[in-house]
């Protein structure tokens, strides 16, 4: 499943997340489909439910998978092997009747050559031999009718035919009588009969495909044909409650024609449907396929299905997709940066006052979840078997979600030793869930532990890619717990895996990259948690969890963490401690990574707001140690010149500045930027250098200083004039439209045009824009 990556009002310089957004009241950033970031669980599977893959719960009408059940066709194949004789390997009849180009079996027929061209194959054996010429002479006919009224174009593939045979004929179609009734058996006619009956379906002739099916199909049969032509049928029927119904017994009968029941299914007609039905199973069968698009609430057909059939297959997937709403409505908001769960609202009025949305969703949703829990266990003593070790693994997941561990462990317990590999798989997935919750996350025991319930899954997951989405979920849970209990470095590493394995997902960790190693990092981490993460990345001796956590997600190049050591500490103003850091690191870092020598190339020490675009010059060659030393001496000075020279550093390392790359690591023009990979950094951004990154606070203090000590009145002017610069970007860099009072410039503004009015300063910057403030 491939995703679809929206880009919301901004510019991404090379493919890194160095954004320019618009400020905007509403959030903007990176955003992924629903399904991609859905959160699932519960993956469990009986055997049978291969066939409803596309019925999974999804953020879409349909479950996007890229596989599909050939077990019709290996009826189909066994038929065939029943009637010429063990000696046919079904395997052999698969690669002629799926695996061949029709035009190949053509083409070595007529050249007499099919000897030669499957030397091996047991079906062309077979059907070599004198007794079985009619069964050779009706598969070379249903090879040639796979193409239209063209001799160009195939008719099932639509492909072109590429063997070049120039005598290449068209099938006879208007033998199909003939080779019907001089077939020698039942067999024979019916597969003839199927071919007439499927060419009169794509010809519009609805009447023959009826006529077809009720003189060939209709006695006691378990030929697979029966039900492929008993689809073709129900899409001839304009009675559509019959046509429903009649589709509701293909659907039960075979397994390649189960999606396509339900994309030709009436809805709205279920007790027009349901009156047709003739015993229980079949009633069963129909509340089934409506239920199997139904993204609503849908616990009542669950206990009506119970009632009719209660060791229904059927009824076991639909509790998984009852339980996948469920992990989807509550887990999503909870552990996704974008918070909203794969629904599509009807209005988007929730925006007003998404929080009391969520507030009243979440009440509703613990509600329903404990409907649903009270009737799984109910039902529970009824069961056995894998229906049982199934619905206690459900049961075990919605205890979960209800915060009920205890009794989880007792459902997950109940799990049987011989439990089919899927289930023994999801107990995998509980006992992890449980460990995250209860044990001593510190505990290098417990680590490990889950490393093997990690690893458990890992190793199924290889074989069915699906469970990349429930990897994902566990995941990011398990970074959440490992957070809330002080553990930033591994949570931070759980969340790369988690990205990592979010299956059609926007993973960065495909390619690697700068940011894609301290992202999490950046948005949560303290100095501290970097050294704990250095010491990891050197450490000789991991134990397997730690192994596994830094596979794929820890920086080969130490200076990466070290980068981001020494931006934390400068943004706490701890310019000693960011000094220290950026000196250990090679002095040409800058120059070689990331994006810091397109964006850290102008001089720090003169406003950039004041530059005019021509003026600007990027040939400034930026090293964050001598940056940071030069601050150090500058404090130390103490000078109205020197505070000066501050300010115009500490505005430049703003938001607003030349050198907003000393601070963040991506850049937006206001405090609203939310990406699906890391979520909203505003309020860290806030918060950078007590309040400079937005407010420019730092800037204006030393702006101050530096008109408070001056004898200079050119220094005065530009110290005035910048303080206004700061108050006015301050006021609105939370800007939001609610009728706030228009920003009015203090005392500054109007010394700057008068008492300063006379200095160099004044001339080179006086502008109507800024006089218009003092009116």
């Amino acid at each position: 499943m491939e995703p679809k990556i929206y880009l919301n009002t901004m510019k991404v310089f090379s493919s890194l997340f160095l954004l320019l957004v618009f400020q905007l009241s509403s959030a903007c950033g990176w955003s992924v489909e629903p399904e991609t970031s859905r959160l699932a669980l519960f993956k469990a599977e009986r055997e049978g439910f291969f066939k409803l893959t596309p019925f999974y719960y999804s953020a879409d009408l349909y479950y996007s998978t890229n596989t599909i059940s050939t077990v019709d066709w290996d009826v189909n194949c066994k038929e065939w092997q029943k009637k010429l004789g063990e000696t046919v390997k079904p395997e052999d009849v698969y690669t002629i009747l799926y695996e061949t180009n029709s035009e190949l079996i053509e083409s070595a027929f007529e050249n007499k050559t099919l000897q030669t061209a499957f030397p091996k194959n047991t079906f062309i054996q077979a059907l070599l031999k004198s007794k079985n010429k009619a069964y050779l002479n009706y598969i070379v006919f249903a090879k040639k009718i796979e193409y239209s009224s063209s001799q160009e174009v195939q008719w099932e593939s639509w492909g072109n035919i590429g063997y070049g045979n120039q005598n290449h004929a068209l099938a006879d179609l208007g033998s199909f009588d003939k080779k019907i009734n001089s077939a020698k058996d039942d067999f024979l006619k019916q597969r003839y009969a199927f071919l007439y009956l499927r060419y009169s379906f794509y010809a519009g002739d609805k009447n023959q495909v009826i006529k077809l099916y009720d003189t060939y199909f209709t006695k006691e049969s378990n030929t697979i044909l029966k039900p492929w032509a008993l689809y073709y049928k129900a899409l001839c029927i304009t009675d559509f409650p019959m046509q429903n119904y009649l589709l509701s017994k293909v659907f039960v009968s075979c397994e390649e024609k189960s999606f396509a029941v339900l994309q030709h299914y009436n809805w709205k007609l279920k007790n027009e449907t349901l009156t047709l039905a003739q015993n229980d199973a079949e009633r069963s069968a129909i509340l089934t396929i409506e239920s199997l698009r139904n993204p609503a609430p849908d616990l009542e057909t669950l206990k009506k299905i119970h009632e009719l059939n209660p060791n229904s297959l059927y009824l076991s997937f639909l509790i998984g997709r009852e339980i996948n709403k469920l992990e989807d409505w509550l887990l999503t908001p909870q552990y996704t940066n974008n918070g909203t769960p794969s629904v599509v609202f009807d209005s988007m009025s929730w925006y007003d006052n998404y929080a009391k949305a969520k507030a009243e969703n979440y009440t509703k949703d613990i509600f329903y979840l404990r409907q649903v829990r009270d009737f799984l266990i109910s039902i529970h003593d009824k069961t056995s078997g894998e229906q049982r070790d199934y619905l206690s693994a459900g049961i075990a997941q919605i205890l979960f979600l209800n915060d009920e561990i205890d009794l989880g462990k007792k459902y997950t317990a109940m799990i049987s030793s011989n439990a089919n590999q899927s289930i023994q798989m999801q107990k995998n997935m509980l006992l992890a869930l449980v460990s995250l919750k209860q044990d001593d996350l510190k505990n290098e025991k417990v680590q490990n532990q889950l490393y093997a319930y990690f690893n458990s899954i890992e190793n199924l997951a290889e074989k069915d890619n699906g469970l990349f989405k429930n990897l994902y979920s566990l995941y990011r849970i398990a970074s959440d717990e490992f957070y809330k209990k002080g553990d930033t470095v591994l949570a931070g590493l759980l969340n790369m895996k988690s990205d990592i394995k979010n299956e059609g997902g926007y993973s960065v960790y495909d390619s690697p990259y700068f940011y894609s190693y301290i992202g999490y990092f950046d948005r949560h981490a303290t100095t501290e948690d970097i050294d704990r993460l250095i010491a990891l990345q050197k450490k000789d001796d991991k134990t397997p969890f730690e192994k596994y956590l830094c596979t794929g997600t820890i920086a080969s190049d130490i200076n990466y963490y070290k980068d981001l050591k020494g931006t934390i500490a400068f943004r706490n103003n701890n310019l000693e401690l960011a000094y220290e850091t950026f000196a250990s690191m090679p002095k040409d870092f800058w120059d070689k990574n990331y994006e810091y020598k397109n964006y850290l190339n102008e001089n720090p020490f003169i406003p950039k707001i004041l530059q005019k675009q021509e003026e600007r010059k990027f040939d400034y060659h930026f090293n964050k140690t001598d940056f940071i030393a030069k601050l150090i001496q500058l404090k130390k000075q103490n000078t109205a010149s020197s505070n000066l020279q501050l300010a115009h550093a500490y505005f430049n390392v703003s938001y607003l500045g030349n050198s907003w790359m000393m601070s963040a690591y991506d850049w937006t023009s206001g405090n609203s930027y939310v990406d699906y990979i890391y979520g909203d950094n505003s309020a860290n951004e806030k918060k950078y250098q007590n309040g400079n990154y937005y407010h420019l606070k730092m800037a204006k203090l030393y702006y101050e200083k530096a008109l408070k000590i001056s004898k200079n009145n050119n220094e005065k002017a530009m110290a005035s004039l910048m303080i206004f610069e700061c108050n006015y970007y301050g006021y609105y860099a939370d800007f939001i439209d609610d009728n706030r009072p228009a920003f009015k410039a203090g005392k500054e503004l109007r010394d700057f045009y008068s008492v300063y009015s006379k200095t160099s300063i004044f001339k080179k910057y006086d502008c109507p824009l800024l006089s218009s403030f003092i009116n």
